[in-house]
């Protein structure tokens, strides 16, 4: 994040933050979300299962503790597993990505350096 920052002349560390972060697969995401304010890895009832996570974008406030992206500015999106094994219809393993293009198609290109959030200067 820093050195994207750095790289537009933002000072507050948020400006060169992505829009959006996608992860491929519930697993992955859940490796972020069992982790507990302590850093260590929950346990039995305290774990989330898979199928307390939705597909598409996750609100801001489940994101785990120490989440180091800006949270309500960068989205975050759980797709569903690129594995064959998982047992879908092709239509259901795609929707995911294709509301994730349209949503990333409303996203403005290039993304303006000269749009900082913070009240740094060039």
């Amino acid at each position: 994040m820093k050195r994207a920052s750095d790289s537009i002349g933002c000072r507050c560390g948020r400006c060169g933050a992505p829009a959006l972060v996608a992860f491929t697969g519930k697993r992955h995401y859940l490796e972020l979300l069992n982790i507990d304010d302590a850093g260590q890895q929950r346990k039995g009832k305290a774990r989330i299962a898979s199928a307390a996570v939705a597909l598409g974008p996750q609100p801001p406030q489940q994101l785990p503790p120490g989440w180091p992206l800006p949270a309500g500015e960068c989205e975050v999106w759980v797709l569903t597993s690129t594995s064959g094994a998982a047992p879908m219809s092709n239509e259901d393993r795609e929707r995911p990505y294709r509301q994730l293009a349209r949503r990333l198609a409303e996203v403005p290109w290039p993304r303006s350096a000269a749009r900082l959030t913070c009240s740094s200067t060039r």
